[in-house]
């Protein structure tokens, strides 16, 4: 676990889904491309290209669900425990209990990206867990730590995105965060499950 302050509370934590889970997570998920397509151009606090499943919105199951197999809703249900969210507060220091959950699939292909935010004001915590077992630094799609906005200053602390790792970050006025370009050449698509933990209200 590598647990960090600066320049918001953020952490790397290995293995939160051991590799032959992560094996069947893979295998037991739609095809990529039959996910909803989720892009913003401009006209809003961010930027984004990607693909999406909802599983949980506000705590209840959504109709992405019953696509999944047995590992995913094991994991779902993990997800949702009062273990899980203990692990959160010990993690980065907040508070989560009080917290509703939104639990879904991201899929990442060549291009896919998403630029310097901080999250809307009613999220409390997010957790990003990486899917894909092999990931080149060169195949892109690196989770990037900022310390604002803009692009050309270079990131704070990157993440690559696989090999069991997940990134756990609380929510600031100054949380910036990015996902760098997929490269084209990556070999397979960049695969996350995303926890997000919103104030109730």
């Amino acid at each position: 676990m590598e647990r960090h302050d600066e320049p918001y509370r953020w952490a790397v934590a290995q293995s939160v889904i051991p590799a032959p889970a992560a094996r069947s997570l893979r295998e037991q998920m739609p095809a990529p491309q039959a996910l909803h397509p989720a892009e913003r151009t401009g006209n809003g606090d961010k930027t984004y290209r990607m693909a999406v499943l909802p599983l949980i919105r506000h705590g209840e199951p959504e109709p992405g669900m019953a696509q999944m197999g047995e590992t995913w809703h094991g994991l779902v249900e993990h997800l949702q425990a009062d273990a899980y969210r203990a692990w959160v507060a010990r993690t980065i220091g907040i508070d989560v209990s009080d917290t509703a959950l939104d639990i879904g699939l991201f899929v990442f292909q060549g291009g896919d990206r998403i630029s310097a935010h901080t999250d809307k004001p009613g999220k409390r915590a997010t957790h990003v867990i990486y899917l894909n077992d092999d990931w080149a630094d060169d195949h892109g799609g690196q989770f990037e730590v900022r310390t604002g906005p803009d692009l050309s200053v270079s990131p704070y602390a990157t993440v690559v995105p696989g090999g069991g790792r997940s990134v756990l970050f609380a929510r600031s006025d100054h949380s910036w965060h990015a996902v760098a370009p997929v490269a084209a050449h990556a070999p397979q698509f960049r695969l996350t499950c995303q926890v997000e933990m919103w104030n109730l209200g």
